[in-house]
């Protein structure tokens, strides 16, 4: 028989029972410390005096005593008992002014152009011993959510494995790159380059995961129109680089167009045709949910994801479960 077995067999509210017996050495005083009445106690004691092969207790006078097994087991009762209770205890709070933590969040280029710069800024002002690591998403991504090497990941709107938890951020549409001084800019109209110039130019084209095309490319196909991809790269920031000093067209989700327009550099203008939106979102695995510091985590990006007033009101607010 295992010690396993040995466990199934017994019932930790007896444990109770003996460490109260042995503590006051009564029947009485046990049943009204335990709220149990004298004749259960005394049912109680029979299967541990049963569970152990030993009387425990015994009558001595007009009081009980211990047996030399009962005098040994009262420390390791308590310690044990002590454990449980520790083991049931309420997990302590996460304190974010004092915590080291290491969050690993998977995300792509996009991702962390659009939410880190923002996290940062407001984790730090509120957790500055902690510390950020990024890793890249890839084929393992959905794999080390469920274990310990990711804490979370940003991803697309994508199909994800059911045993992910999500919570949206925002959506997000398209718009266009172009150097200062680009002559497509004198041609545009309300803000918007011309879809006859915009086939005619020349397009760097940001692909995460080495595709040949993109959306816009579906889009345009769907008008009977195609373009020349002039440059195919998996970096958003490089991809700003190089239009700034081309007069290739960077076609990328506007938020991160946001970020690169505020270079001189460049000119943010509205792609010609409808492209479709998307959806970006946060992924965690259901062992890492009801974590505070991984609260926390999720509700700081979440504020990162939203305008500046609200962010500022998540960030001071007490976390609670998505």
């Amino acid at each position: 028989m295992s010690a396993d077995d040995d466990l199934f067999r017994v019932d930790l509210n007896l444990l109770v029972v003996l460490r109260t017996l042995l503590e006051t050495r009564s029947v009485t005083r046990t049943a009204e410390q335990s709220g149990m009445s004298q004749p259960a106690v005394s049912r109680a004691l029979a299967k541990l005096r049963q569970t152990f092969d030993d009387a425990l207790l015994v009558k001595s006078g007009a009081v009980m005593r211990p047996t030399i097994r009962g005098s040994a087991l009262l420390e390791p009762v308590q310690k044990a008992l002590a454990g449980v209770t520790d083991l049931l205890a309420d997990r302590h709070p996460f304190d974010p002014a004092s915590t080291e933590r290491v969050f690993r969040i998977a995300t792509t280029d996009y991702g962390a152009t659009v939410i880190l710069p923002r996290l940062a800024g407001l984790m730090f002002a509120i957790a500055p011993k902690a510390s950020v690591e990024i890793v890249p998403v890839d084929g393992q991504t959905f794999k080390n959510l469920g274990e310990t090497n990711v804490d979370l990941a940003l991803y697309s709107d994508n199909p994800v494995p059911p045993s992910l938890r999500t919570r949206d951020l925002f959506r997000e549409t398209f718009a266009c790159l172009v150097r200062a001084g680009h002559p497509l800019l004198d041609r545009a109209k309300n803000g918007r380059l011309r879809l006859d110039d915009y086939v005619a130019a020349s397009h760097i084209l940001v692909t995460v995961v080495g595709g040949r095309t993109g959306p816009v490319d579906t889009a345009l196909a769907t008008l009977g129109h195609s373009r020349h991809v002039a440059v195919r790269i998996p970096y958003f920031a490089t991809a700003a680089l190089v239009a700034a000093g081309s007069n290739l067209v960077l076609t990328i989700p506007r938020r991160a167009a946001e970020n690169f327009s505020d270079d001189s550099r460049l000119r943010l203008v509205g792609p010609p045709l409808e492209l479709p939106n998307f959806g970006y979102r946060m992924l965690w695995h259901e062992r890492v949910h009801s974590e505070p510091d991984h609260i926390w985590l999720r509700r700081l990006i979440l504020s990162a994801a939203r305008s500046e007033g609200d962010a500022t009101e998540l960030a001071g607010s007490s976390p609670s479960s998505e």
